[in-house]
């Protein structure tokens, strides 16, 4: 083959039928998109979305490359720039030396010891949860779950963060970042972006919700500055107080991106997370009374230790919901140089979307991939299976560094549910993915009632769980 020629080849894709391409079909339900093209084409596909080009990687070694063994040869993609109009050149959106330098100073302030040390305050937010969903259970009706599961979310992440003294500004809060990320959504989605500056009515009322958010944060950073609170044990206090290797730290405008992207990243993904459990479990009635059943027994005396580890079936079945349908859904990358792949090549510019909502369905690599099945996730199951079959995370250095947080944060949650209700779906309705900066359900309509034992008390779950 000649040089020219290799430079040459492309992935292959559908020819479009529309002057568009698959945009219309993208906006309509990129889930869909990316899940059928990917079958149809039996793994990586090119997509035409209006005048560019997407290449849809899902061969385990194709994104390897993009995302471990060539990864200096990408950034982060063109979703990526809509975001960072709403949390700045935070953890989640920044690349290059600024990226490393942060992910350094950061990881430390998620160690498992941090995060162990926070059950207390995610089980006081839960109980504030139980006690609003008493008033559901006592009406009978149903209602959308969805809200108050995020809310809960907000709840620990925002009181986490920024400390407990926050009551008077939640709800603000939880406004704001919802408000930002349905902009965010329409600028990401748009064939012409327009930047915020531009004073169009949407971007003004944006550019308003992000002086909110702002004043909020920079008041919290001010006050714990001030105070010498930075020396408590929250996450605001523990970045207050990294130094990098040279004993540089943060400055406010920085300690202000990574609290927004904690705000955003720790409320929608972990909330739906919940939600999606729930739906799963209420959807399979024989796994949910094994989940409940080890529930019960964990959570059932005043002695038991170390409760969340003991979850385990329970931790399976979140597993296996965020499986099939993981909240970061998808993430893309830019070329910034030439590569060359076994059978296809991208010049510098070519866009790459890593989606593991494909990867976690896609027939090659899963048994029954809609069945949900958490034994998958038993541990000699997760041993054996090969890379980027599973990775709701992300992968290798990219590594959500608030893992682990998410995943103690959705067990006590689900605990706290399944301990105190039971959970119906309403005519066992099928919901719809929600597939924006996350995958959230939309909605989930269930009503609940009371379980006729008593419910563990809030120390009782805090002093097990530790």
């Amino acid at each position: 083959m000649s040089r020219r020629a290799a430079r040459t080849r492309t992935l292959a894709g559908p020819a479009p039928r529309h002057p568009l391409g698959a945009y219309p079909a993208y906006r309509a339900d990129p889930l869909t998109l990316f899940y059928e093209q990917a079958v149809a084409y039996g793994g990586s596909v090119r997509l035409r979305l209006v005048n560019q080009h997407v290449h849809l990687l899902v061969d385990p070694d194709h994104i390897n490359q993009v995302l471990v063994t060539g990864a200096a040869k990408y950034r982060k993609g063109i979703s990526y720039q809509s975001l960072n109009y709403l949390l700045g050149p935070g953890l989640l959106t920044s690349g290059g030396e600024l990226w490393k330098r942060q992910r350094a100073l950061i990881k430390p302030a998620f160690a498992r010891r941090h995060v162990d040390a926070e059950i207390p305050l995610m089980v006081e937010c839960g109980q504030r949860m139980l006690e609003r969903l008493d008033a559901h259970a006592a009406d009978g009706a149903p209602f959308d779950l969805v809200p108050e599961v995020m809310g809960f979310a907000a709840d620990v992440v925002c009181r986490a963060v920024m400390g407990a003294d926050i009551d008077g500004i939640l709800p603000q809060i939880e406004d704001d970042v919802r408000n930002g990320v349905a902009w965010v959504m329409r600028h990401m989605a748009a064939p012409l972006q327009v930047p915020p500056t531009v004073p169009t009515p949407a971007n003004r009322r944006f550019l308003g919700v992000l002086a909110r958010l702002h004043r909020v944060v920079d008041d919290v950073i001010k006050g714990n500055r001030n105070s010498n609170a930075g020396q408590a044990d929250s996450l605001l206090g523990r970045l207050l107080t990294a130094r990098d290797d040279a004993g540089h730290a943060m400055d406010d405008e920085q300690l202000r991106h990574e609290v927004l992207t904690f705000l955003l990243a720790g409320h929608e993904t972990t909330g739906g997370a919940l939600a999606w459990s729930v739906y799963e479990l209420c959807r399979n009635p024989a796994v949910l009374s094994r989940v409940r059943a080890e529930i019960d027994a964990v959570l059932g005396g005043t002695e038991i230790e170390n409760a969340v580890p003991s979850l385990e079936l329970t931790g399976r079945a979140i597993d296996e919901a965020m499986r099939l349908h993981p909240p970061a859904w998808a993430f893309s990358r830019t070329a910034i140089e030439a590569d060359s792949f076994d059978t296809f090549d991208l010049e510098p510019g070519a866009i790459v979307v890593i989606s593991p909502f494909v990867n976690h369905r896609f027939p090659d690599f899963w048994e029954s991939p809609l069945t949900f099945d958490p034994d998958r996730f038993t541990k000699e199951n997760a041993k054996a299976r090969p890379p980027f079959r599973y990775f709701p995370f992300g992968w290798g250095a990219h590594l959500c560094v608030g893992q682990h947080m998410a995943l103690v944060e959705v067990r006590i949650g689900l605990a706290m549910l399944l301990s105190r209700y039971d959970i119906e779906l309403v005519n066992g309705l099928r919901v719809r993915e929600n597939p924006e900066i996350s995958n959230t359900p939309d909605p989930v309509f269930v009503r609940l009632t009371r379980r006729q034992r008593t419910a563990p008390t809030t120390s009782t779950l805090a002093e097990a769980a530790r």
